[in-house]
Order: structure tokens, then sequence, then C-alpha cells
């Protein structure tokens, strides 16, 4: 028995992970990330860095856009944990700038299955929330940043 299409959600979800994972340190980026994932990964389970987190935030809306077209305005955190023992700020400002980049490049392509395609609008509206401090002796820093992404469809395909 066939299943139904994954909902937009899920699918920008899936999209934000494999542009991510395609990043490659060298003249575009900085680092080539050891880990992408949708699920939450501590600190001390990590085996190298930088290790990327993707979740959709509680919230966001739907309104209505249309007969039977509705806009879903949902956000999206990309937690980052990274490792430096001599300058996490450096290391993660870097980090932060490279998930930035790949997230704008994606959302610009007309390419299939593109951010660009999947959303009618994405965004980064806010500076990403950073710690260095709890384990920063360690030369551990974190940070979160949001995604804004609105999506268009009937309830069958939100």
């Amino acid at each position: 028995m066939a299943q139904p299409n994954d909902p937009i959600s899920l699918k920008v979800l899936n999209r934000i992970v494999t542009v991510l994972r395609a990043i490659t340190a060298g003249a575009n980026y900085f680092y080539t990330p050891y880990q992408v994932s949708k699920r939450f990964v501590h600190w001390g389970e990590a085996d190298g860095f930088p290790v990327y987190m993707v979740f959709r935030d509680s919230g966001g809306r739907i309104e209505t856009s249309g007969t039977d077209l509705y806009d879903e305005d949902m956000t999206i955190t990309i937690k980052g944990i990274i490792q430096d023992e001599e300058d996490t700020v450096t290391k993660m400002e870097r980090a932060i700038r490279d998930v930035r980049k790949a997230i704008n490049d994606d959302a610009k392509s007309g390419a299939a299955g593109s951010l660009g395609v999947l959303a009618v609008e994405t965004r980064i509206e806010e500076a990403p929330e950073t710690d260095n401090g709890y384990l920063s002796l360690e030369g551990y820093g974190y940070f979160d940043q949001k995604i804004r992404v609105k999506t268009c469809g009937d309830y069958d395909e939100l």
C-alpha cells in the first residue's frame, strides 16, 4: 500500500540537513561539518566538530492564502557545537557564517528540491544565541541560529 507524500515541513527540514551536509571546507566555507542530524547530540558523544542539529521550533502560524491554500510560517533552529581550545569565538563565528551562507544560497536557488522551490520565503531573522561560557575551559562553544521559513499548500501538503 502506498504512503502519502511527506509534509512540506519535513521536506524543508530534510533539505536543510542535506544543505548543511554538503558544506565542504575550501574557497566558500571554513569548515566541513563532522555531523549533521535531526536529533540532539550531546557534546560528549561527538567525535568531531562542528556538529549541527536541525529542529523545528514550536509555534509558528498557519493563515489562509486562498481557496484551499494555506501559508505556514515556521521557525527552524540549527544548533551548533564547535570545539577549539585556543579560540572558540573565531571558530563559532565562522561556523555560523558557513550555516547562513549555505541556507541563503539554497534559498536563492531554483533547483528542484531546493529551499527556493520548497518555500515561499526563507530568511535569517535574528542573530544566533551563543554560549562560550560553561565549557569554554574545555574549548566548546554553542550556538542556536533561527531560520524562518514560509511554505504554502493544502493541509494534506503542509
